[in-house]
């Protein structure tokens, strides 16, 4: 398969991103188009409506989204979990700079072995981390054990989906290193992460395989960064039958009952 090829998936070298870009991250958010990102995501997970309680955040990386969540939720209890120590170090002290008011905790830990206790968070979210979890489905399956009844997920990451131009911004990312030898220290760059992204169709398949509840796959991209969420249903919100969603037998059965019932009575009329 082509170097250029998005057609399969195609996992990174590393599990983790290295550590010299740790202390990149907090000049790259920085730069409006990958704020405006970043912001996406963090109104993403506010829509859930999830205001009081504890959040995991999976993959933190420096926890500019679990921080930004927590100044804006000032009644819910951080934690940002990653499985680099040096991503945790950067997390603490981004933290520390903030008014989070000691609501953070920033363990390092696998997220395919959580220690947590079975139903005891109200929501979990991570951005950007699974095209690195090498299996995904126990991860998922984690999530959906330590989250509470009626608790939340939301689950941002690279779609394997681009347009032409989002294609085309990703093949300029390529270090010309990365052509001969597929990655420099053990990190692929943005093209790599990319290529070891999902589809959208790939997403739902994750989904319906897991025990987590009903939940949403939907793109949610940027002009020049293709994202899809796997996300829980806003309880607010409408199914939306747009072949996203997964169906509640439950639900689809009321609803053939009510026009049976319908379509007899309009007989009986006639």
């Amino acid at each position: 398969m082509s170097y250029f090829s998005l057609a399969q998936r195609v996992s990174e070298a590393s599990a983790v991103d290295p550590k010299v870009l740790a202390g990149l991250y907090g000049l790259i958010v920085r730069v409006p188009l990958v704020g405006a990102v970043y912001r996406q995501m963090v109104d993403g997970v506010l829509q859930l409506g999830v205001t009081r309680g504890d959040i995991l955040d999976l993959g933190t990386g420096p926890g500019h989204v679990a921080i930004q969540i927590g100044q804006q939720r000032p009644h819910l209890r951080i934690v940002g979990l990653d499985l680099a120590a040096h991503m945790v170090r950067q997390a603490t002290r981004n933290a520390a700079r903030t008014s989070l008011d000691g609501r953070g905790l920033w363990p390092q830990a696998d997220a395919h072995h959580l220690p947590f206790g079975d139903g005891s968070l109200d929501l979990v979210i991570s951005t950007f981390a699974l095209h690195h979890w090498s299996e995904p489905l126990q991860i998922l399956n984690e999530i959906a054990r330590v989250l509470r009844p009626g608790g939340c997920y939301y689950i941002a990451d690279l779609c394997r989906q681009p347009s032409l131009a989002q294609r085309l911004f990703a093949y300029a990312s390529i270090p010309a290193i990365s052509l001969p030898f597929g990655s420099y220290l053990g990190y692929g760059g943005y093209y790599e992460s990319l290529r070891a992204g999902y589809t959208v169709a790939e997403a739902e398949a994750l989904l319906a395989r897991s025990n987590l509840p009903r939940g949403l796959v939907a793109p949610r991209s940027t002009w020049f960064v293709p994202i899809l969420t796997i996300s829980s249903q806003n309880p607010s919100e409408k199914v939306r039958s747009n072949g996203l969603s997964r169906p509640d037998p439950t639900e689809a059965a009321t609803k053939n009952q009510g026009s049976d019932q319908a379509q007899t009575a309009s007989q009986g009329r006639a």
